[in-house]
């Protein structure tokens, strides 16, 4: 017992020190934990702000006139993984279990395209003259820098004469289409305004109506780069530790100040 009082004053100002230092580093660890504790909190928060936002957000149509193109954006939901997708949309969560591999992101939209008052020219084709059987061509097509549609066939029937009216008897037979192609150009994205995370969509077609667009993006599948933390720094410093001459002679504890190279073992 004695010994160890002896040790006690004989390296009081070394333990006092090493006390300090670990009760500094116990302090700035605590308030580290603190601190990234009250940024969780404060980003989950954000989230769950984000995705209350989006189950009732509408979406907004405005025209973009750099892009000349209309744009439809509303806000989207932020889930940490695939599985919270569910308490928000179920239906989409339930379809999205099916896809094989990770998923980072999803869109999903529901578009419409409508053509109002289209005239389309036609032409009589003999197919049968000894059955009266006849044809009416038709051919159609719209194009514009986000929609295309192209529509081409054929309407068939009979004509047969009535000897006691004077008149013709038409028979509708079958109509075919030899062509029906619909082209859609639409872009797809996600964006950050106004403090919020959007889903977005725009199509350089007035013919097209995006009527529901819902967004999802998985926190847990981001890519994020890991970050090297530099261990050597150089520069002014200031602490308190063991001092010595420049000869390592008469050391003793005290404040220093200085400009030198430092190499980090712990950071925070």
């Amino acid at each position: 017992m004695t010994e160890i009082i002896t040790f006690i004053k004989k390296y009081y100002g070394f333990l006092l020190f090493a006390l300090v230092v670990l009760l500094t580093l116990f302090l700035f660890q605590t308030l580290s934990t603190l601190k990234k504790e009250r940024a969780d909190n404060k980003f989950q928060q954000k989230i769950n702000e984000q995705n209350i936002s989006a189950m009732t957000d509408s979406i907004t149509v405005k025209f973009n006139k750099k892009l000349k193109a209309w744009e439809f954006s509303k806000d989207n939901l932020v889930v940490n993984k695939l599985s919270e997708l569910e308490k928000y949309n179920k239906s989409l969560s339930d379809e999205l279990k099916k896809v094989k591999g990770d998923i980072i992101s999803v869109i999903d939209a529901n578009v419409q395209a409508k053509l109002d008052n289209l005239s389309v020219d036609s032409k009589l084709k003999v197919l049968d003259e000894k059955s009266n059987h006849y044809g009416l061509e038709f051919d159609s097509e719209y194009k514009d820098p986000g929609f295309e549609q192209k529509i081409a066939g054929m309407s068939k029937f009979f004509v047969f004469p009535n000897a006691l009216t004077g008149k013709w008897t038409i028979k509708p037979d079958s109509t075919k289409f030899t062509t029906n192609l619909t082209n859609i150009h639409i872009t797809y994205g996600f964006k950050e305004l106004d403090k919020k995370y959007q889903v977005w969509a725009y199509t350089k077609s007035d013919k097209i109506q995006i009527t529901d667009i819902t967004g999802g993006y998985f926190i847990d599948k981001q890519i994020i780069p890991p970050v090297k933390k530099k261990k050597w720094g150089i520069g002014p410093q200031a602490g308190f530790g063991l001092n010595t001459n420049t000869n390592l002679s008469n050391p003793s504890f005290g404040w220093s100040v200085g400009f030198g190279i430092h190499y980090d073992i712990l950071q925070w």
